[in-house]
């Protein structure tokens, strides 16, 4: 069983063509950046957690814990003006978000590249097909159609089997993404609240 899938593998492989070490070079640079961004993800997972669970550690930072205890601290730590804790609230965005923008820029233009590697790979398949047909001697032309074919097939399903589960994986990354903007615009709110009527400067 094992080793008819595994000829049966192989022989889809050669029959994609050499476009197929390029699709399987971006799989692996495709896959690998979506798994540093679902590992980056939950590094920060706590801080889904819903504004109940932590929302009154913003008035005892002392008995907050973890990373979420550590950022309460940061944002209120010395803090004797509006524009300090804005402009803390601005550096936990560059340090949480950002990279995570930049990650997910990156991966979705290397998915996007998928099919359009495979398109490639359909346009090369077709030519083959169509320098078959040219030829006139019998067998050699009926190989030359057939090998054009599949290459032309094959390259266009992989790029596709690459980017549709790519997307999905994205598009969770992109919601994720956006619960924590929407954390961080609840702790400054939260926290410019209990900052209210302490005589901060602007």
């Amino acid at each position: 069983m094992w080793e008819t899938l595994n000829e049966t593998v192989f022989n889809t492989w050669i029959s994609g063509g050499p476009l197929m070490i390029g699709l399987a070079a971006l799989a692996l640079v495709i896959y690998g950046s979506i798994l540093q961004v679902m590992i980056y993800l939950q590094r920060l997972k706590e801080l889904s957690k819903d504004v109940n669970e932590w929302g009154h550690w913003v008035e005892q930072p002392g008995e907050a814990s973890g990373l979420l205890g550590n950022m309460i601290r940061y944002t209120q730590r010395d803090v004797d003006s509006y524009k300090e804790l804005s402009f803390r609230f601005l550096m936990l965005h560059r340090r949480i978000i950002q990279p995570l923008d930049r990650q997910i820029r990156f991966s979705t233009t290397i998915v996007s590249a998928a099919p359009l590697l495979g398109l490639l790979g359909t346009v090369v398949g077709m030519l083959a097909t169509f320098l078959g047909l040219s030829v006139s001697y019998g067998g050699n032309s009926l190989d030359l159609v057939a090998g054009g074919i599949s290459e032309a097939l094959i390259t266009t399903q992989t790029g596709l089997m690459l980017a549709i589960p790519a997307m999905f994986f994205l598009t969770s990354a992109r919601a994720q993404r956006q619960n924590l903007q929407q954390f961080l615009t609840q702790l400054e709110a939260r926290t410019l609240k209990q900052f209210e009527g302490k005589g901060l400067k602007g």
